[in-house]
């Protein structure tokens, strides 16, 4: 896909086989695994449903989903993600702070979890990326995808034509709808130029 591409903007997520190595393996970032064990909880099979429709109550209804059929797609991203390779799956060591709000408690996502307890890690690398801009934003106000120095800097190094952009009053919905980030403008700003960045003369 990548001959596709003339750019690509990564909002809260850094290149993600740094991410992928943050959240599995010998050089795992504690911090960052544990924000990320909510995962687990989201990919349970038919997870809205689960422990009296808990993730619909929690997490689909500040985003105006009707019913708990309707939000389970909004998910399968990560299911998608962890079954292809592509993303890691941190070890099952709680639910993080996340998953803990959330609410389903940690006995009955360990016995309805489909992925191992001991995590699952990437097989699909990315690796480095020459053939286009990319543009990565993030809030520091983020509890899930944390937005750090070694996150910055572990992507620069892997793509060459990097921009950057940590906007301090944002948490994880940089830009949306329902977002109370004062700074979404300077956002869109950022993958605006990174379009344009990457757009050929005519």
């Amino acid at each position: 896909i990548r001959e596709r591409l003339l750019s690509f903007t990564s909002l809260s997520i850094p290149q993600s086989d740094v991410f992928s190595a943050a959240i599995y393996g010998p050089n795992a970032y504690e911090p960052q695994q544990t924000a990320a064990e909510y995962v687990r909880v989201l990919t349970l099979p038919n997870s809205t449903l689960v422990y009296n429709e808990t993730v619909f109550t929690k997490v689909c209804g500040g985003l105006n989903w009707p019913t708990p059929e309707l939000c389970q797609p909004s998910f399968w991203w990560y299911n998608g993600a962890i079954n292809s390779g592509a993303m890691a799956l941190a070890p099952f060591n709680g639910l993080g702070p996340i998953g803990e709000d959330i609410g389903i408690p940690m006995s009955v996502v360990g016995n309805l979890t489909q992925y191992p307890t001991e995590g699952v890690g990437q097989s699909v690398f990315v690796g480095n990326v020459t053939e286009f801009p990319v543009f990565y934003a993030c809030g520091a106000k983020d509890t899930a995808d944390l937005c750090i120095d070694l996150f910055e800097n572990e992507s620069a190094a892997l793509i060459s034509d990097f921009s950057y952009l940590r906007v301090d009053d944002c948490g994880h919905d940089i830009i949306s709808s329902v977002s109370a980030c004062s700074q979404q403008q300077e956002v869109i700003d950022g993958i605006i130029a990174n379009i344009q960045k990457g757009t050929p003369s005519q």
